[in-house]
């Protein structure tokens, strides 16, 4: 079916502007349904005919709903990019916290998005983020335009804990900013809800190998001493 062919588009813009209830319900479930099979099947794998299998509908009803699977999963991911930037806007603007604390409580805030939202964050990760940046659409330009926002305020709250004296001055801002949330970006590879640890646990338990490194004391005196290559290769 040609979606640009068909009236049913604009029946499908018209019904998303009036926010009617069981409309916004359904789509709800049609996202939910779309957030599972690309993590299943993969983005690339995945027909549009499969998610309207997936949430009860049949082919042509599912264009009523969503013009491709492309737009379903970017108006997953949207949503969570926005909260994102939104909790950090709230941090910025508490003038009570330190860098430290505005950057802890974003890091922990992430993993649990990551959780609620899950699926479909990872799906991005996986699938498009890489993508997001040779794009020329107009949704690839406004989701750099997001995420570079949000960059720049994690790039702040680091610097504000060097300025501070709480973090070293010697690391670059961007390399701590690639030690600590490249964490939380290859949790995509393992981490499922439900499976052992909450996403506030992972966070956690980074926040702490970050900040306080993953050595015992006994852990740092022996690592003192100089690494001998030979009694490691043999």
């Amino acid at each position: 079916m040609n979606d640009k062919s068909s009236n049913i588009s604009k029946r499908r813009r018209t019904a998303r502007a009036k926010d009617n209830a069981d409309y916004v319900a359904k789509r709800a479930e049609v996202l939910r349904a779309a957030a599972a099979l690309f993590k299943q099947q993969g983005f690339h794998s995945t027909r549009l005919v499969d998610v309207a299998r997936e949430a009860g509908l049949d082919r042509a009803t599912i264009y009523y709903y969503a013009g491709s699977k492309e737009e379903l999963l970017q108006d997953i991911v949207g949503g969570v990019l926005d909260t994102a930037i939104a909790a950090a806007e709230e941090l910025r603007a508490n003038a009570a916290l330190t860098g430290m604390q505005r950057l802890h409580h974003i890091f922990v805030t992430l993993m649990a998005s990551y959780e609620e939202n899950y699926p479909a964050t990872f799906v991005y990760i996986q699938e498009q983020m890489h993508q997001v940046g040779v794009q020329e659409t107009e949704w690839a330009q406004a989701m750099m335009k997001r995420t570079r926002l949000f960059d720049r305020m994690l790039i702040d709250f680091i610097q504000e804990g060097i300025d501070e004296g709480d973090l070293r001055s010697d690391i670059p801002p961007r390399l701590h900013e690639n030690a600590l949330f490249g964490m939380l970006n290859w949790t995509h590879r393992w981490f499922v809800p439900g499976g052992g640890l909450t996403g506030y646990q992972v966070a956690e338990s980074f926040w702490s190998i970050y900040t306080g490194g993953a050595l015992t004391d006994a852990g740092r005196a022996r690592m003192r001493t100089p690494l001998v290559l030979s009694a490691v290769t043999g």
